[in-house]
C-alpha cells in the first residue's frame, strides 16, 4: 500500500473547498493508493466522498466535555475522519506541543478507530544528531503505546529544515534515513510501519523522489492546494507501483 497524504494547512475557504473537493472527486484513484484529504476542521463535512479517505490536521487531547475550542476524537469520528495528523512540527514549534500531548493525542485517536500518521524530523545536518533525533521521536512515543495498537501506526519523515523551503534532501540522503526510520522500528518492535516523506513535495521533484524504493507514499503541503497537482503526483506514484 501507497499512501498521499494532502495537508491543506489553513488554506481555503468555504467556497473555494467546495471546488477543490469536486476537483478532487474527479480523480481515478486505485486501492494501491490511499488518498487521505485533510481540510481544516470546520471544513471536514465537505469531504464526504468515496473516492478519498478523510483526515484531520489536529486531534484533542481531551475527551466529550466541557473543552472550548477542542474537537475531539469521538467528533472526527462521527465526521468519517479515518486519519489524524499528530505531531507535526508546525504544532510542535507554534504551539509548543510537548511529547506528552502528542502521545496523549494519538491514545484518543486509537480509542476513536482513527489511525495516527506520526511526524519526525530534525532540525540540524549532523548525521550523529539526526539519527538521534529520530531514534529518540520513535521510541519516546511508540513506547507509549499500547503492543496491539502500535501496527495502526503511519510514519512521516518531515526535515523541518526542508517545510515550505523548496530544498529537498537527496534521494540518498532520504534513503538512508527511511532506512534508518525502519531498522529502529522493526529493531525495537519487531514491527513494519508505512514511512512516508514530506517537505517541500511537489510536481517538479515527484519524478525523483518515486524512485526511492524504500518510501511508502508522500505527505503534500504547498503542493496540495491545488488538485491538478495533487492529480499529477497520484498518477505519478500509480505508474511507479
Amino acid at each position: 500500500m501507497k499512501y498521499l497524504v494532502c495537508n491543506l494547512k489553513a488554506n481555503k475557504i468555504k467556497e473555494d473547498l467546495i471546488t477543490y473537493e469536486k476537483g478532487i472527486s474527479t480523480i481515478k484513484t486505485i486501492p494501491d493508493i490511499e488518498l487521505i484529504i485533510c481540510p481544516s476542521t470546520p471544513f471536514l463535512y465537505l469531504f464526504q466522498s468515496s473516492k478519498y479517505s478523510l483526515g484531520s490536521q489536529d486531534i484533542s487531547q481531551f475527551d466529550l466535555g466541557p473543552y472550548t475550542g477542542e474537537t475531539t476524537a469521538e467528533q472526527l469520528h462521527s465526521l468519517n475522519v479515518k486519519y489524524s495528523l499528530v505531531g507535526h512540527s508546525e504544532r510542535r514549534n507554534l504551539l509548543k506541543e510537548d511529547e506528552q500531548t502528542i502521545i496523549t493525542k494519538i491514545k484518543k485517536s486509537y480509542h476513536s478507530h482513527i489511525q495516527p500518521i506520526y511526524f519526525i524530523g530534525e532540525t540540524g545536518d549532523k548525521k550523529e544528531i539526526i539519527n538521534e533525533t529520530l531514534k529518540q521521536q520513535i521510541i519516546n512515543i511508540i513506547d507509549e503505546v499500547p503492543d496491539y495498537k502500535r501496527p495502526k501506526m503511519i510514519i512521516v519523515y518531515e526535515p523541518i529544515w526542508a517545510i515550505g523551503t523548496g530544498v529537498v534532501p537527496t534521494n540518498n540522503d532520504i534513503e538512508i534515513r527511511i532506512k534508518n526510520i525502519k531498522r529502529i522500528i522493526e529493531e525495537n518492535y519487531n514491527l513494519k510501519l508505512p514511512v512516508l516523506y514530506g517537505g517541500s513535495v511537489n510536481e517538479d521533484n515527484i519524478n525523483e523522489l518515486i524512485k526511492i524504493d524504500e518510501l511508502d507514499g508522500f505527505v503534500l503541503g504547498e503542493s496540495s492546494k491545488e488538485y491538478s497537482e495533487v492529480e499529477y503526483i497520484y498518477q505519478k506514484i500509480q505508474k511507479n507501483i
